[in-house]
C-alpha cells in the first residue's frame, strides 16, 4: 500500500479517524488529571497544629498524626480530597465506649478512619466530627474491615443510611 493509497482510505473514513484520535486525546488527558489527584500528600500538611482540646474529647486526645494517603483502590462511588478529620467514636465495642480517630478517606458510600485501637467488622460506630455544631448528631456506620498498621488501626466503614450532604462535609 503506497501513501497515495492510504490518504486516500482514511479521507474516505475521516469521521472515523478523527472520532478515534479524539478519543485518545480525551483519554490521555483523563488519566493525566487522575494520576495528579493520586499524588501522595506531605505528612507535614495532613494534621493542621494542635488545637485547643475541644469538649467531649477529654483524655483520649490523639498525639499522632494519620498515616499518607493511598488512593489505589476500586471504589465506585464518588469520593473527596481533604485534609484529615478528627472524629469522636462511640461503640460498645470500644474499651471506654469513646475514642478519637481521623477521618483520612470519605466517599458518598462510607468512611475509612485511623484510630489506636482495633473495632471488629461487623460492628456498629457511632461517629461526629469534633468541630460539627450542636445541633448536628452522630452518624451510624457499619465497620467493614479493621487493618492493623504499625502505629495505628485503619478502619473501613459504611454508612447505614448515607447522610445528608451538609452532614457529609463535616467529615471533610
Amino acid at each position: 500500500m503506497t501513501l497515495d493509497q492510504f490518504l486516500a482510505e482514511i479521507r474516505g473514513n475521516l469521521p472515523v479517524v478523527v472520532g478515534g484520535t479524539v478519543t485518545v486525546l480525551v483519554l490521555t488527558y483523563l488519566a493525566v488529571q487522575q494520576a495528579r489527584r493520586r499524588r501522595v500528600l506531605d505528612p507535614s500538611t495532613l494534621v493542621p497544629s494542635t488545637p485547643a482540646p475541644q469538649p467531649g474529647t477529654g483524655e483520649h486526645a490523639l498525639a499522632w498524626a494519620p498515616p499518607e494517603q493511598s488512593y489505589a483502590d476500586r471504589r465506585g462511588s464518588v469520593r473527596r480530597e481533604g485534609a484529615p478529620v478528627r472524629v469522636l467514636l462511640s461503640s460498645t465495642s470500644l474499651r471506654s465506649g469513646t475514642n478519637d480517630g481521623y477521618v483520612v478517606d470519605r466517599s458518598t458510600g462510607g468512611l475509612r478512619i485511623v484510630m489506636q485501637s482495633a473495632v471488629p467488622p461487623g460492628s456498629t460506630l457511632q461517629i461526629r466530627a469534633v468541630n460539627a455544631p450542636d445541633t448536628v448528631g452522630f452518624v451510624t456506620v457499619i465497620v467493614r474491615s479493621c487493618r492493623k498498621q504499625p502505629d495505628h488501626f485503619e478502619v473501613g466503614t459504611e454508612f447505614e443510611k448515607t447522610p445528608p450532604w451538609s452532614v457529609l462535609l463535616l467529615f471533610g
